[in-house]
């Protein structure tokens, strides 16, 4: 996660409380402490820490039994949402649906786990290259894409906040080395070209008592409301 995105959750998680009946945040693909205190420490101070402070109560969700792991799941699978539906005020999900197979079933799990009214934050790369980890299905999506989605499983969204966050910290443009002249200078070249990485971010609140019918519904955005839209898969060179 880059630094500036952190402090744009940050911002935008400061205007919600939590729920009435829940206080309970699922941060979906935490990683372990050590990857959010120390290697990017800004994940602890922008969003962990201040979410604590707020009377939140943050559990960690990931792959793998790790220090700082909480609870151990699969948002990719059919099942992970059995035993905890309904559960949390706020689900977060940062840098991940670039990184899933079937996006639909992940929004569609975010979306399970979260209680009626309650909140859902993501971030996507909007302009960034391909990153493997293990794959990348190419999705690069503008935030009323993001909203879209739930949309199209049937989970009516209201937009809170949303960005597409520009990262302009020269660190994040690594000079690399190379057997090729200049070649490992690209980024930064890129960088000095005014070529910039790219995130979208959006906070939504959802609601999972709207009756109408799903090509029907619209995104409550900016105050206004919009149509879905709706793009074919392939535009996204999923795998």
């Amino acid at each position: 996660m880059f630094r500036e995105e952190s402090v744009w959750i940050k911002h935008a998680l400061a205007k919600i409380q939590p729920l009435i009946r829940t206080n309970e945040v699922a941060n979906i693909g935490s990683s372990t402490s050590h990857f959010r205190e120390v290697i990017q420490p800004h994940i602890h101070q922008n969003i962990i820490s201040p979410l604590n402070h707020s009377g939140w109560k943050v559990t960690n969700i990931d792959l793998k039994q790790e220090p700082g792991v909480d609870m151990v799941a699969d948002v990719t699978s059919q099942s992970f949402s059995e035993g905890f539906e309904n559960k949390f005020g706020l689900t977060i999900c940062t840098n991940l649906l670039e990184h899933v197979e079937d996006i639909d079933l992940v929004v569609k799990n975010l979306a399970n786990i979260t209680r009626e009214n309650g909140y859902i934050l993501i971030t996507v790369p909007h302009k960034y290259k391909l990153h493997y980890d293990p794959i990348d299905n190419g999705f690069r999506p503008t935030p009323f894409e993001i909203a879209s989605r739930f949309i199209s499983v049937g989970t009516a969204v209201k937009v809170i906040d949303e960005c597409i966050i520009s990262i302009q910290e020269i660190e994040y443009y690594r000079v690399k080395k190379s057997k090729v002249p200049i070649w490992g200078h690209r980024e930064r070249i890129q960088y000095y070209l005014g070529k910039r990485h790219k995130v979208s971010g959006i906070l939504l609140q959802i609601d999972k008592t709207s009756k109408e019918i799903v090509y029907q519904q619209q995104v409550s955005y900016r105050g206004t409301r919009r149509p879905m839209k709706q793009r074919a898969a392939n535009e996204f060179f999923f795998f």
